[in-house]
């Protein structure tokens, strides 16, 4: 079972880093990356969005922003169901499933195990191990148990009212642009009706019922949101087949992983794995598996993401050393 699983792996990773060399769009490999109503880019013909101009220059070169080190304050492997929460930094905090959530052997990616999730009451949480209103990276490797119908979350902060952070899945006919794809969403104050903004990433991604890495950076300094998966950030635009420089569909919206003028509150209450809070209630409760959720302080580079997404075999609990972090 054991020598399975870690040949599962190696072709997952082999595909991942197969898909980002190749420049993977959604659609361009059937039977791997999930059906989407995102059209791929036509060069010329295609609307493009001007995020993508400022953005795309500031994010692909961008050390993290703040001047403190980063440092990696959590990591839940959910190896041990002896220990099902328990935090891989010394002195970090630990993770409490509830609601029916359990470590399960045949329900990780990394290691030995992972967190097995019902959709309608599983979650866990911990207290949140950094500043969310500061420089802060989460990632995780995820799953689903069927084809999404619902907006699903990964991963989110709790303040009173509101998640500080999210990060969900949202399936095509729930998505405002149409197209089915992971989005971050950063809530400005901690109130039901407060601002937010949104990066959602619509590329180099497999069905949602595979794993997927996914991580989220905010660089407060920058005011930018970063939405990875499978260690890319990819956009997707929308046809203009006429060339009249509008989408051919009108309800189409670019997907962009991106979002500038981005600012946070501080989450008081929680780490949430697999749910969100929205208007003091909880819910979009995760269905299926999480594993190796890891959080840092700091706004992590592209290359460590990167190394994260696709070093999956003795990965040590640390803020990724790779040359191009500086």
């Amino acid at each position: 079972m054991a020598d399975r699983a870690v040949a599962a792996r190696r072709r997952r990773v082999n595909r991942m880093r197969a898909a980002g060399a190749a420049g993977l769009l959604l659609g361009a490999l059937p039977g791997l990356v999930g059906p989407s109503a995102w059209a791929a880019p036509r060069t010329p013909a295609a609307v493009t969005t001007p995020a993508a101009g400022p953005a795309a220059a500031s994010y692909s070169h961008a050390p993290a922003g703040d001047a403190a080190p980063q440092r990696v304050t959590g990591r839940w492997e959910f190896d041990r169901e002896a220990e099902a929460g328990a935090n891989s930094v010394p002195g970090g905090p630990a993770m409490t499933p509830g609601g029916g959530a359990r470590p399960a052997p045949d329900a990780g990616f990394m290691g030995e195990g992972g967190l097995l999730l019902d959709g309608e009451r599983g979650y866990a949480a911990g207290a949140v191990p950094v500043d969310t209103s500061a420089s802060f990276t989460v990632t995780a490797w995820v799953k689903a148990a069927a084809e999404p119908t619902r907006r699903m979350t990964l991963v989110s902060a709790a303040g009173n009212t509101t998640s500080s952070f999210r990060v969900d899945f949202v399936p095509a006919r729930a998505h405002l642009a149409g197209g089915e794809a992971w989005e971050a969403t950063l809530a400005r104050t901690d109130t039901a009706g407060s601002t937010t903004v949104s990066a959602t990433n619509a590329g180099s991604w497999f069905r949602a019922t595979e794993w997927n890495h996914v991580a989220v950076v905010y660089d407060a300094p920058a005011q930018q949101l970063r939405l990875y998966v499978n260690g890319q950030l990819d956009t997707a635009t929308c046809f203009d087949d006429d060339r009249d420089g509008a989408a051919d569909d009108p309800q189409c919206v670019p997907a962009v992983p991106w979002a500038d003028h981005a600012r946070s509150f501080t989450a008081q209450r929680s780490l949430q794995i697999g749910r969100a809070k929205s208007h003091g209630t909880f819910g979009d409760h995760w269905s299926g598996a999480i594993d190796d959720v890891w959080a840092f302080r700091g706004a992590l580079s592209k290359e460590q993401i990167n190394r994260l997404a696709s070093e999956v075999f003795g990965l040590p609990t640390e803020v990724p050393n790779v040359p191009e972090a500086g």
